[in-house]
């Protein structure tokens, strides 16, 4: 019931928020359309400008914990936003550190942002110069990715110009490649398994079969799965609720939205 997570797009935060917003058939922000085609998934290197609060002080409205931090790469600012556990990995991000973001495109009221899944602090500030050569050299050869955005989404019923070189001392071709595929190695590894689409639509179904009742259950649901762990399991819930197909009425209770 897993599967590896869809590549993730190298790209200036220009190019998001530059990008097309894409939506699925229940009108939730999936993807964006950029040079490289429809991305669900981006890989961004920036400064953090802001950090919204810290997860044990803040609760959003479904009383989640939850966390966010603003990145700036010299092109756009974007916002990183984690939930529950996740928001943990923020923990320890300073405004003024230079970080590695990893994760999912989303909307929130019009404005884009970045649903996180591995936050990585880059000591060496060199990376920026880095990642800004890996974007001029993707735009002279750009490699499309295809297959990224799912825009029929499961149903309830039945069933998500390149940036200008920094002042920064310039790295040699190789040094770089070398450098940067080390570091693509490293996220590589932290990169986990996620759910099938399988379980995400006995998810759903489960969801739907207790609608009724006010709700299922995080324990009905678990079971339904037949054996899953409870951490994929949160995750396929944390994602139907970013998506807005699912919502909580009560804490661990979880109705169609």
């Amino acid at each position: 019931m897993f599967m590896k997570r869809s590549t993730a797009a190298k790209l200036a935060i220009q190019d998001i928020q530059d990008g097309e917003l894409i939506a699925n058939e229940r009108g939730n922000v999936v993807g964006v359309t950029t040079y490289l085609g429809q991305i669900s998934r981006v890989n961004i290197i920036a400064t953090v400008v802001d950090r919204y609060t810290t997860p044990q002080e803040r609760l959003d409205q479904g009383g989640k914990k939850f966390a966010a931090i603003t990145l700036d790469d010299g092109t756009g600012v974007i916002r990183v936003m984690m939930w529950d556990e996740q928001s943990s990995k923020l923990a320890d991000i300073r405004v003024g550190d230079l970080v590695l973001a990893v994760g999912r495109v989303r909307s929130f009221q019009g404005e884009a942002y970045i649903n996180g899944e591995i936050i990585r602090k880059l000591e060496d500030p060199n990376w920026e110069t880095v990642r800004l050569l890996e974007l001029a050299n993707s735009r002279r050869a750009p490699h499309m990715l295809e297959g990224q955005v799912e825009t029929t989404s499961l149903d309830l019923a039945a069933n998500e110009e390149a940036p200008q070189p920094s002042k920064q001392m310039d790295l040699e071709p190789g040094v770089w490649h070398n450098a940067t595929a080390t570091l693509d190695q490293r996220i590589e590894e932290e990169e986990e398994l996620v759910p099938s689409p399988e379980l995400r639509r006995l998810v759903i179904q489960t969801i739907e079969k207790y609608d009724s009742e006010g709700g299922a259950r995080f324990e009905q649901i678990l079971d339904a799965t037949g054996g899953a762990e409870e951490e994929i399991v949160e995750q396929v819930l944390i994602d139907l609720l970013s998506e807005g197909l699912v919502y909580e009425p009560e804490i661990h209770r979880y109705k169609k939205s």
